[in-house]
């Protein structure tokens, strides 16, 4: 009985987390239109609220996914790409926004930048306390502050959340471990490791110093 309710776990786990996030992520982007979602279903004569409900939702997701298509059709191949950057220059000269509005902009180019490495090293750090160790991301290590290096720690089962801290390199472990492999341990709880690790006598396998 033990072993089925386990392997239902393991089925089931990895599909409800997904639907979790998708979720999370499409309320979030599809919310700020759910009021014009649900305007145009009632003119069409749609008044039930669950109709509404699910309705507003599915309508404010293909009208997102539109208009972001069309916006990037528009600013690749016409005049429009002009009106970003002086809009972008706009924002980049207001207070306070553009903090914001800068720090956004490196991000997303960041994420999603082929050539760029976000991660440089997985490591082991102290924390929350020297006694307890917990996995970390090297995400900038040119500081010259008492050779310091800024270490992001993600938070399970949401790696997305986390702390960004501030160690010296002696007090880093430098692990055998890529980011993806990490990010999917701390993901699934300690639970899934890689291939390799599986085969290795303990997950966390120091690297060796070039």
């Amino acid at each position: 009985m033990r072993k089925y309710f386990a392997t239902g776990l393991v089925i089931l786990l990895p599909i409800a987390l997904t639907f979790w996030i998708v979720s999370f992520i499409i309320g979030v982007l599809t919310d700020p239109f759910l009021g014009l979602s649900e305007s145009v279903l009632t003119s069409v004569g749609i008044h039930s609220h669950e109709a509404l409900v699910f309705g507003s939702k599915i309508f404010a997701l293909l009208f997102l996914l539109a208009l972001i298509v069309g916006i990037g059709a528009i600013g690749r191949y016409f005049f429009f790409k002009y009106l970003i950057l002086i809009s972008d220059a706009i924002l980049h000269r207001i207070p306070f926004i553009s903090a914001v509005y800068k720090t956004s902009q490196e991000f997303i180019q960041t994420l999603f930048s082929k050539s760029n490495q976000s991660f440089k090293q997985v490591v082991l750090v102290p924390f929350p306390h020297a006694n307890v160790w917990t996995i970390g991301l090297i995400t900038r290590d040119d500081f010259e502050i008492d050779g310091r290096v800024a270490v992001f720690v993600p938070t399970t089962p949401n790696p997305t959340s986390g702390f960004l801290l501030m160690y010296r390199r002696d007090q880093l472990q430098l692990l055998d471990m890529k980011a993806d492999e990490a990010l999917r341990y701390i993901l699934s709880c300690g639970v899934l490791l890689s291939t390799d690790q599986k085969n290795s006598v303990s997950p966390f396998q120091l690297k060796k110093e070039q």
